[in-house]
């Protein structure tokens, strides 16, 4: 029973890094996180909102407010509009399909944590 609770985090871990990281790592290669406005750096609010959109699974796992669409979903509908609009952010395309790829990936591993959620109730 140990183990199938720990293969059920451990593919969770997994799913959230996976939908997670690969995002992010696109925004930080493409846009800064620092603006200077005036004689101060400030946040990038476009950065900002594209971070929090990339952290969706992990609002999604914590407090289960995404019944429908699934994130993979609405970064595949992400990647073809930007896709569509890509002389105006070409940037944009990249970042919505590495999200899309990821979280199509961590989908899969979200599935498989499922499995052993399943079986633990089972048990019981």
């Amino acid at each position: 029973m140990k183990e199938k609770l720990y293969k059920r985090f451990v593919f969770l871990g997994l799913g959230i890094a996976i939908s997670i990281l690969p995002p992010v790592l696109a925004v930080f290669s493409f846009f800064p996180i620092w603006c200077a406005e005036g004689g101060e750096y400030v946040v990038s609010g476009f950065t900002a909102l594209v971070l929090l959109l990339c952290a969706l699974p992990l609002f999604r796992l914590i407090k289960k407010l995404l019944a429908s669409p699934s994130v993979w979903v609405m970064w595949l509908i992400a990647f073809i509009v930007f896709f569509a609009l890509s002389k105006i952010a070409d940037e944009m395309v990249v970042i919505s399909f590495v999200g899309f790829v990821s979280n199509v990936l961590g989908a899969i591993l979200f599935r498989l944590a499922k499995k052993y959620e399943e079986h633990k109730n089972e048990e019981l």
